[in-house]
């Protein structure tokens, strides 16, 4: 049966064969993860920076947190 959008591998009922990512690609990938985690826990730790700074702020000015 020939096909309809000219991608023999998309006609029909069987799913399309891809080709698994290549090594680089998962490197890529591993990266973009680790970024990730990294920003969050730059987003964490400047968050608690700030609760500390302000904790330390009402200490000095005498008034309890």
């Amino acid at each position: 049966m020939p096909s309809l959008c000219g991608f023999p591998e998309l006609s029909g009922s069987s799913r399309a064969s891809f080709p698994s990512p290549g090594p680089r690609l998962r490197e890529i990938a591993s990266l973009k993860r680790l970024i990730a985690a990294d920003n969050m826990t730059q987003k964490e730790n400047a968050r608690t920076e700030t609760q500390l700074a302000i904790a330390r702020a009402m200490m000095r000015a005498g008034k309890s947190f």
